[in-house]
């Protein structure tokens, strides 16, 4: 099917960063600025800027709309009729695309995290940095390839890793427009994930014993709900169910913050993780009085905490652990998943409260790859069908 659509977007600063807004088709609904006519070509997308009179504006993106309509229609535009066509530029395209994703931040279902939006704003400044007059139709193989020799160069000393996910985040951008060129170099740079080990009984001893109270509940709470970061700490009395031991995981659209789980439809409806008794007891203790919209771990000023790991890690600096740069909060999550596995705990609850959508991402998430262990020896020894043995 053809490309008809056209769309009118206006240039707009917003918190100090300029950014392209959609704009109205109607003049009564538009201000003067810079204005740009973007539109698809197959799934290339360009943008061209029509000036800063609205009139004008709204006159070019009714003209590009009608060609598309002509020649959706079976028309042949003339070459020397035909308008040139402008491939839009390397920085009000990555602008175009930051703007998108900032309208998405914290929508159900479809939304991004404010984390992601703001990863992929950080990654794809150094795009801008490496070639901020570049256009679109000249990013290609070779220039993927000097962008990468200008990350692996960086005055930032950016770690093989942190070049990957660069280089992920902009090819994840450009293929937005049909551009492909980041692919190849993604194919090249991969490498195994980092893999995730868990804490030992002794470190956590360790750790716990050097907490104060405060300190205390907030990782044992990482540790027994297997919540990752930003689930904890958007966390509010109201979702801990005390009469039932149960911690709700949920969305807070108030807040920006959404859940991951699209498809199974976690991410609207949350999750739910049963807590220890005695774990919930001390909870209650600590929201007594409380409202039911206060944050369980707010910081100073009763707002979202966002130094979980700085916090986690000047803990177990202070009790003297020799691997304390090691300790991460997803270390938490995973040394909960794999007690639980170790308990006896079905993978598919396991599953349930890590909230994954795929199976398999949790066997692999436990490193379960033998099927014929010891404990899965003594499970069906001791299961539910020995007796027909």
């Amino acid at each position: 099917m053809a490309n008809r659509a056209v769309s009118l977007y206006q240039s707009v600063k917003l918190n100090g960063k300029w950014t392209f807004r959609k704009a109205g088709r109607t003049r009564h609904r538009l201000i003067e600025g810079q204005y740009f006519v973007s539109w698809y070509e197959q799934r290339r997308k360009f943008m061209r800027g029509v000036g800063k009179d609205a009139d004008v504006a709204i006159a070019a993106a009714n003209r590009k709309r009608a060609e598309l309509n002509f020649v959706a229609a079976g028309g042949l535009l003339s070459p020397t009729t035909a308008p040139a066509v402008e491939p839009a530029d390397l920085k009000s395209a990555m602008s175009e695309y930051l703007g998108d994703c900032r309208s998405r931040q914290g929508r159900s279902g479809y939304g991004l995290a404010k984390t992601t939006v703001d990863a992929y704003t950080n990654r794809l400044g150094f795009l801008t940095e490496f070639d901020a007059a570049a256009r679109m139709n000249t990013v290609d193989v070779p220039f993927m390839k000097r962008f990468l020799k200008f990350l692996q160069t960086h005055p930032a000393q950016l770690s093989d890793r942190s070049c990957y996910n660069v280089i992920q985040a902009a090819s994840t951008f450009l293929r937005t427009h049909g551009i492909v060129a980041g692919s190849a170099l993604l194919r090249q740079l991969a490498f195994p994930p980092k893999p995730v080990v868990p804490y030992s009984n002794a470190e956590m001893i360790q750790f716990f014993n050097t907490c104060t109270d405060d300190e205390r509940l907030i990782f044992k709470f990482f540790l027994h709900s297997l919540a990752r970061e930003q689930e904890v700490a958007h966390c509010e009395v109201r979702d801990l169910f005390f009469d039932r031991n149960v911690l709700h995981i949920s969305p807070k659209p108030d807040r920006g913050f959404r859940l991951k789980g699209k498809r199974s439809g976690q991410a609207k409806n949350g999750r739910k993780i049963p807590l220890p008794a005695a774990f919930m007891q001390s909870l209650r203790s600590a929201c007594h009085g409380r409202s039911g919209r206060a944050l369980v771990f707010p910081n100073g000023q009763g707002g979202v905490e966002n130094h979980f790991l700085r916090r986690c890690k000047t803990i177990a600096k202070r009790a003297g652990l020799a691997t304390w740069r090691e300790f991460e909060l997803h270390r938490w999550r995973k040394t909960g998943a794999t007690r639980h596995h170790e308990g006896g705990v079905s993978v598919r609850k396991i599953q349930c409260w890590l909230g994954h959508e795929s199976l398999d991402l949790t066997l692999a998430y436990l490193g379960v790859d033998d099927a014929a262990d010891e404990t899965s020896q003594e499970q069906v020894n001791n299961g539910a069908l020995a007796a027909f043995a």
